[in-house]
């Protein structure tokens, strides 16, 4: 949730402190990313299905250890490809297409063979008991089917479910002597969520006749992604007055609320997806008769980590407004909120 507290703010420094929060938020938004930044933007791509998300994340990692051994097995038959009794059959079949795509895109010093003997069903009588035996008998059949097949080695994939979490196991045997040269155990990284709801807690600060008034704020927002880095959002925050202990309170304010849509852009992605950095814009609307129904637009900035703990840190600035009682609402002020991701 949202706690927040903010730093007293003098007179007249609420549009200097604007100003150059605006003028950092554009140049964060306009100037070009770094090459590191443009390197790890390419690994960050944007799928609906969180499973297929990291399926992609993992069949890179497979691409990069399957180039290791490039030199010493550069032709392979797939000898297995299984799921986890959990995975349903439309998503066997996209992964299928997404390990075959992806390995030939990303490794072009590897050939993969289909081996559809590999996965043959023998049947044999003994003593009146059928047994079933299914794959490659024997060291000797597995040599001479890689010749036949015109292979170097085997490899057996293997793609399990944990929660939310993906992990495909890797196996390559060479044909000829049957040993195991690479074994891998790859972990995709979590997709960020396409839509959340976010209930947070704590408190801004609205600059009335050059002081400063608390207020708690209580809150909740809709947020979807949008595409790999920009989101929408919509925020309800309800606000009450927070100035017992403000020996520079001239009013004592009425509960409120604010309705504000922001657009927020995530200028840093951290490696494990889910966890980054937004900035955000928005223009809010006060739901107050006391604050005379005033406007005000939204700057901040977001950190967001595992895709449930939110920190806000931002700040407002308040068209020009009279209150009921005569008294002035202008200005800049600051707000820090914390909050849970749903």
């Amino acid at each position: 949730m949202i706690v927040s507290f903010l730093r007293h703010r003098r007179p007249g420094r609420g549009c200097a402190a604007l100003a150059a929060g605006a003028a950092l938020a554009l140049l964060l938004l306009a100037v070009p990313a770094p090459a590191w930044a443009q390197e790890e933007e390419e690994d960050f791509s944007f799928r609906q299905d969180e499973e297929l998300f990291q399926l992609d994340e993992a069949v890179t990692m497979i691409a990069s250890s399957l180039n290791r051994i490039a030199d010493r097995v550069s032709i392979l038959a797939i000898n297995s490809l299984q799921f986890g009794k959990d995975f349903d059959r439309d998503f066997r079949h996209k992964a299928r297409v997404i390990f075959l795509a992806q390995l030939f895109d990303a490794n072009p010093a590897i050939k993969l063979v289909q081996c559809q003997e590999c996965q043959r069903l023998q049947t044999k009588i003994v003593r009146g008991v059928l047994k079933l035996r299914k794959g490659i008998p024997s060291g000797e059949e597995r040599i001479a089917l890689a010749k036949e097949l015109g292979v170097h080695g085997y490899i057996d994939i293997g793609v399990f479910r944990d929660d939310r979490q993906l992990t495909v196991y890797l196996q390559v045997i060479e044909a000829e002597t049957g040993a195991i040269i690479l074994v891998e155990e790859l972990v995709g990284r979590r997709a960020p969520q396409r839509d959340s709801l976010v209930f947070s807690f704590g408190e801004m600060l609205f600059p009335i006749d050059g002081a400063d008034h608390n207020a708690l704020v209580f809150a909740v927002r809709e947020a979807i992604q949008i595409s790999e880095r920009f989101s929408f959002g919509i925020e309800l925050a309800f606000f009450i007055d927070n100035n017992e202990n403000n020996p520079d309170a001239v009013v004592e304010l009425d509960t409120g609320a604010v309705v504000a849509p922001t657009i927020g852009y995530d200028f840093w992605q951290f490696s494990s997806g889910d966890s980054r950095i937004t900035a955000y814009l928005g223009l809010g609307k006060l739901i107050s008769p006391q604050l005379n129904y005033g406007n005000l637009a939204k700057l901040g900035v977001l950190f967001i980590v595992r895709d449930q703990l939110e920190v806000l840190l931002g700040f407002n600035w308040f068209q020009e407004t009279i209150l009921d009682n005569g008294e002035v609402l202008e200005g800049a002020s600051y707000e820090l909120r914390f909050g849970y991701r749903f």
